[in-house]
């Protein structure tokens, strides 16, 4: 099972920051997850809309802005690039794709970097992984459903998606029926976990589980 910390895990690094990124890799979680957008002129960085509350609330901005026109983090330090969060040591990394359509951009930044084998890209928009997965075959790729659209899933439902495709569910559904979910475990990412020993709570472990 790969731990994999969330991009605002860690205390006392920012959100979304290089720091808190690469403390992670330090402190012993086998990788992270992040969220990336495209800029306006094709740049995938690693960042949420949330980020950009200080500067302005309307959704979609960074799709406006170059990325020399982005602003600062909130502790002064620059976006970065998803191409600099490849370059850090660590096995395993959930890369979310927002702002779509931003799969192009993502996918060639971890093309560049020679990563696609410890990648996988997660979207709740899964037109975007679809498109994605069409394009690069060998990606791993795997759906996003928030706590209703997990709960309701049918077992007919998981059936007829394909097999390689790795389920992304919050870990509330899970710790609802761990019965049902176990039977995917090898293919099961469990995220939106407050910390790892939660997981005892479930019974079995998944093949990712994210902490935060």
């Amino acid at each position: 099972m790969f731990v994999l910390a969330h991009h605002s895990l860690l205390s006392g690094h920012p959100g979304n920051s290089l720091q808190a990124f690469s403390a992670a890799t330090k402190e012993g979680f086998d990788g992270f997850a992040l969220c990336v957008q495209p800029t306006a002129d094709a740049v995938c960085v690693v960042i949420k809309d949330s980020d950009l509350g200080h500067i302005t609330s309307s959704q979609g901005l960074l799709r406006k802005m170059k990325f020399s026109e982005l602003p600062k983090l909130k502790n002064g330090e620059s976006i970065p690039k998803l191409l600099d969060l490849l370059e850090l040591p660590a096995k395993l990394i959930n890369i979310e794709l927002k702002g779509e359509p931003g799969w192009k951009n993502a996918l060639s930044a971890v093309e560049a970097s020679d990563s696609l084998g410890r990648v996988i890209f997660s979207s709740a928009e899964h037109s975007e992984i679809l498109q994605l997965w069409a394009a690069c075959p060998q990606a791993k790729c795997g759906f996003i459903w928030e706590i209703d659209e997990a709960d309701a899933l049918t077992k007919e439902e998981i059936l007829n998606l394909p097999e390689s495709l790795m389920l992304h569910i919050p870990a509330i559904s899970v710790e609802k029926k761990p019965d049902f979910w176990e039977k995917y475990n090898n293919r099961l990412v469990v995220w939106d976990l407050s910390k790892y020993e939660n997981m005892a709570s479930i019974g079995f472990q998944p093949t990712v589980c994210i902490v935060g």
